[in-house]
C-alpha cells in the first residue's frame, strides 16, 4: 500500500509515520511512505505519475493548503484515498467537496488514527482483489485492475500498460479479453484498444486523455458506450464518497 504523508511540522510528520509503520506491522501489511513537507512539493512529485493509495494531509501549511491540494487532486484523481489532519473544525465541509475518508482534529488518540487506516486499507483491498493473470518468463504475475491503465492489441498479442508495474505482453484475441475484465471498468474504445475508466482524465470525439497524460484513441462508434461507462463509474465514486 502506498502512502503519502504531507505536513510542514517534522514532529507530527514523524509521529504518524510511526504509527503507520506499527499498524503495519501489526496487521502484516507491506507499506510504502513517502513524506512531503509542502503541498507543492507532493503535487510534484504525484504529477509525474507516482500514485498513493492514501495522501495524509495537514490543512494549515505555509503557501499552499492541504485542502487546496485536495481540490487539485480531485480534478483527475476520484480514487485516491485523502485523511485530512488539521488543529481546526472550520473546512471540515469542504472534506465532503473533496470526497475524503476522513477528518481528524489535533490531538487526536492514535485509535482514531488506526481506525482511518483500517479503513482505507480496506478499500485498497477491495480494489486490489480483482487482478488480471498474466504468463511472465514462466511464472504468473497478478496485474491488479487497478493498476492497469490501457492495453493495445497487435496481431496475436496484448500490450497491457500499467501504472506503476511496466508493461505486459499476453496472448489473447480481443474476444477472448474482454471477459477477462471488469465489465465496470473496462470498455473497448477502439478497434486495437481496451481502456480502464479509472484512469481517464478526459474525453474527446476521437481520443481519450488519461491522467498520466498519454492518449488513446476513441473510435466514433464508441463514443456513447465510453462516455457513458466513464459517467456511471463516477456517479457511483460521488454517490460512495464522503466522510465518516
Amino acid at each position: 500500500m502506498r502512502i503519502a504523508v504531507c505536513d510542514d511540522e517534522k514532529e507530527q510528520t514523524d509521529g504518524n509515520v510511526r504509527l503507520i509503520l506499527k499498524w503495519a506491522e501489526k496487521r502484516e501489511i507491506t507499506v510504502n511512505i513517502d513524506v512531503f513537507s509542502s503541498a507543492e512539493e507532493f503535487l510534484f512529485r504525484w504529477s509525474e505519475g507516482h500514485p498513493y493509495d492514501l495522501a495524509i494531509l495537514d490543512i494549515k501549511m505555509k503557501v499552499m493548503t492541504g485542502m487546496e491540494l485536495a481540490k487539485v487532486i480531485r480534478k483527475t484523481d476520484q480514487d485516491l484515498q485523502i485523511l485530512f489532519i488539521t488543529g481546526v473544525t472550520s473546512h471540515v465541509l469542504e472534506g465532503y467537496e473533496v470526497a475524503a475518508l476522513n477528518y481528524l482534529i489535533k490531538p487526536y488518540m492514535p485509535t482514531q488514527f488506526v481506525k482511518c487506516l483500517d479503513k482505507a486499507y480496506a478499500a485498497f483491498r477491495k480494489k486490489e482483489v480483482e487482478a488480471l493473470l498474466v504468463s511472465q518468463e514462466g511464472r504468473f504475475i497478478r496485474v491488479p485492475f487497478s493498476e492497469i491503465m490501457y492495453m493495445e492489441i497487435s496481431g496475436h498479442y496484448f500490450e497491457i500498460y500499467t501504472v506503476s508495474m511496466g508493461k505486459y505482453r499476453m496472448k489473447k484475441q480481443m474476444n477472448e479479453m474482454l471477459p477477462l475484465l471488469n465489465k465496470y471498468l473496462f470498455i473497448r474504445c477502439h478497434r486495437s484498444f481496451i481502456v480502464n475508466v479509472i484512469h481517464i482524465a478526459s474525453l474527446a470525439r476521437q481520443e481519450i486523455k488519461l491522467k498520466s497524460g498519454q492518449v488513446v484513441p476513441l473510435s466514433m462508434p464508441n463514443v456513447q458506450a465510453v462516455t457513458q461507462l466513464f459517467l456511471e463509474y463516477h456517479y457511483k465514486q460521488n454517490d460512495e464518497g464522503g466522510l465518516t
